[in-house]
This record gives structure tokens, sequence and C-alpha cells, in this order.
């Protein structure tokens, strides 16, 4: 499989960011830069285009990408035996101290990772530091992509601890390019005081909005397949229209997953007409039976994270009221993550730690808000033939809601002096859970949840 590169053109203001950091334009003094976002928002190919670039400047000396389902790269058993091969390469003249310390101690490979960046890259680079091998002023990349994809929570976070701890005080000019998703127990690792002198941050955000790219990713893809498919001469000149660009852009969700899902999807049949792929993708069209998979790419992805749920019922309750009950809510609905605990009768704080484990579709903003990072996700949760286990049944979210909100109303006041109050319908109506989910959506939960 060719690993995946940054379209012609895009993601410009990302890459050059980074590469500033490399040069030493900004943040000159940081060892290890973090480039984090959301599953499918284009981290890998990035660290694919400027492994590259690095490559064509003479600065990177190694790289390392992994993958979860590659079982000699979702472990750390041959990471650092696989850096020191490719310096080993890079930097000739560092072969033989690098052979020399395998040889002096043929067990490193199973010691510490601590033990073998000491042993096996940094000893031998210090040597021929002080042997009078002069390092120009070029920096020297190690390019490490996919970290959340290591096995063990542990394994990621000790790696990237004993990356800072074998190269802040090196001689050196190491740069450390780490691309990950912002999974909580990596932001536990960068987040003390102690990294913090060493490590830049960049988060694919909403400051690097990737729209534009993603329109210009759209609109190349399919030019290329009015042009290459084989059934081309069948294709419309203006098709699609500039709408239909928009609409996919906006379904992108900034995510290049989905752009990239749909022009494989659509162009990859070379006895499927494209144009009519595209109406099952706008859902104009049904698919052609159970192997016309619109979305395989898609699922595959949405099942691994969600797979890795401690409490999945507790996280289906959370995602039926973001997915199925707010949209339909006035007042916002329950936006933030005390609120939905409020809802569901949860002790404050639940919401948040039940959430903290989908920081790669779903994040709780800096404003308290919780946003879902991926438009596709609703689409996946509420068809059974995507979602399967994970299938959020529409009447059911509705009927546990219209309990839950019978229990609100039910609720008593007391007063000072700890007596039941018997509350009047208009008091009942005013109360903040009554505003905020009864007032309009009240009539729904019951209509379509089958309670008489």
């Amino acid at each position: 499989m060719d690993a995946p590169k940054c379209h012609p053109n895009t993601r410009k203001a990302v890459i050059k960011k980074i590469i500033d950091w490399i040069r030493g334009i900004i943040d000159s003094d940081t060892l290890i830069m973090w480039l984090y976002g959301a599953a499918g928002a284009g981290k890998s190919a990035i660290a694919h285009t400027l492994a590259e670039i690095c490559e064509t400047c003479g600065w990177l000396v190694a790289s390392f990408f992994f993958w979860k389902t590659a079982g000699e790269r979702n472990n750390a058993n041959r990471f650092v035996a696989t850096i020191a091969h490719q310096i080993a390469l890079t930097i000739p003249a560092s072969r033989e101290l690098i052979a020399a310390a395998v040889d002096y101690n043929p067990f490193v490979f199973e010691q510490s990772v601590d033990v073998q960046l000491s042993k096996l890259i940094i000893d031998p680079l210090e040597q021929l530091v002080s042997a009078g091998l002069i390092f120009d002023i070029s920096p020297l990349v190690i390019i490490i992509d996919g970290l959340d994809e290591c096995q063990g929570e542990d394994v990621q976070s000790g790696i990237v601890k004993s990356l800072v701890a074998a190269f802040r005080h090196s001689s050196l000019r190491i740069r450390i390019l780490i691309a990950s998703r912002p999974e909580v127990h990596l932001q536990s690792t960068f987040n003390p005081t102690s990294m913090q002198p060493h490590l830049s941050r960049l988060a694919l955000s909403d400051e690097y909005s990737s729209n534009g790219d993603i329109y210009r990713f759209l609109e190349d893809s399919f030019d290329k397949i009015r042009r290459e498919h084989a059934l081309a001469s069948y294709i419309p000149s203006s098709w699609p229209s500039t709408d239909v660009l928009r609409e996919l852009t906006l379904k992108s969700s900034g995510q290049f997953i989905f752009a990239s899902t749909t022009i494989k999807y659509i162009g990859g049949h070379p006895r499927q007409l494209p144009h009519r792929r595209l109406d099952v993708i706008r859902r104009l069209r049904s698919p052609k039976g159970e192997k016309d998979m619109p979305y395989a790419e898609l699922n595959s992805l949405y099942h691994h994270v969600l797979s890795n749920v401690d409490n999945i019922e507790a996280l289906k309750l959370v995602l039926g009221i973001l997915i199925i009950i707010n949209p339909v809510a006035e007042y916002g609905g329950m936006s933030t993550p005390e609120k939905v605990d409020d809802f569901l009768f949860w002790e404050r704080g639940e919401t948040k730690a039940c959430l903290s484990q989908l920081t790669s579709v779903i994040e709780v903003r800096a404003n308290g808000y919780i946003a879902i990072l991926h438009a596709s996700l609703s689409d996946f949760l509420l068809d059974p033939s995507r979602s399967n286990q994970f299938y959020l049944s529409r009447e059911s979210i509705l009927g546990n809601s219209a309990v839950l909100g019978l229990r609100h109303l039910c609720q008593l006041e007391h007063d000072k002096d700890g007596v039941p109050i018997l509350l009047s319908w208009e008091s009942i109506l005013r109360g903040p859970i009554c505003n905020m989910f009864c007032s309009r959506f009240w009539a729904l939960p019951v209509g379509h949840s089958g309670l008489h």
C-alpha cells in the first residue's frame, strides 16, 4: 500500500510551520514537536510528506511509522533498532560504532527503550562528535507517526519520556516530530512542566482550516476521474456541480478521511458509473448489494475507536443525546458535559470521563461545549448495517429520554425545613430541565418511542 502523502498544494501552512521549527526559525530550543489532531485529519499524510521533504534536504536520519494492524509496527520491540539501523545508513561513520555496541551486548535489544537509545544512538553519535567529526548546521530529524497505534498506553508515554531523557542534553541538533491522535494519556504525558522546555505543540485545529484543501483535493480528484475512468465517455463534463463539491467538503468536517474514502469509492470500480456511485454517497440511490460498501474505511475507523471504550452502554447514552436528542431540542440542547450529567442523573464529571475515550472523534472545547469532529459519525451510528453493536436506535434513545424527562418533571422541591412542596404545572414547566429539554421536544420522544 502506498504511503499517504498530502495532495499537491494542500496543508502548506502546517508544513511550513513544521519546517520553520526544524530549521530553528521558531521554537529553536525545543526538541520535540507534537503534531496532533482528530482521527482522519491527515496527520500521517503530513508526516510522510515531511519525511520526503527532509530526506531531499538531507535532514532526515530516521523515521518510524506505527500501524495498529501490522505485527512488527504496532509495538515498541523494534522501535529503537529500526531508528539505529537507519542512522547507520544515513551517517555511515556511525555504523561501526553501532555494530560494536551490539557486539559488546548482544542482548541490548531486550533491554529498556532508555538503554537502547543510550547505547545504540546517543553514545555512538556523541563519540563521533568527540572524535572531531563535525556535524554541519543542518538539523538531524527523526519522524515518528501514529504513536497512539503502538500497543500499550504506558509504552506510548514511555517512548516520549525516553526520547526527552535521551536527547535533551545532547550536543546534536536533534528535531523529533511525533504525530498522533490527542488521546488523554498522551495529553497527560506532554503536559507536565518538566516537558514544556523541550516540547512544541501543533494542533490540526480550526487555525489550520483544511476545508479549502479538501475542496481542492475533491476538485482535482473528480477531474482525474472524468479524464481517466474506464467509463469516462459517459460522465457529464460538468459533473459534479460546485454545490455538490461544497456539500462533500462540508460533510468532511475538516477531516481528509471522508473525502479520500468518497473518492476511492466513486472512482474505484471500472465497471460502475462514477456519477451513479456519487448518488449513493449522497443517498440519492441505494448501494448495489451487501458488497457495495461506500464507507468501508470509515466504518473500520469508527469500529476501532469504539471498540476501545470501557463502558459502551454508558457512552451510547451520551452519544444518543448528542446525535439524536440535541438536534431537535430547543435552547441548544445539552451542549456541555455538565448538562448531560444533570439530565442523566449522573455525578458531575461522568460524561467528560466517558467522552475522554473518544478524543479522536469528539472533543470538549475550551469553552466547555462538546464538539463532534466527524459529521459522518452520526451517519455511521444511525445505520445498523454499518455500526452493528454500536448502533443507536432512535426509538430506544427517544424512549429512554422520555422516561428521564418524566423523572425530572416529577422531582419535588423542598422548603427550608426539608418539607416537600407540591409544584404547580406552571412551576414545573418553567424549570431548567423542562426549558432545556421538554418545551418543544417533549412530544417527540413520547410520540416516537412507542410509550403510551
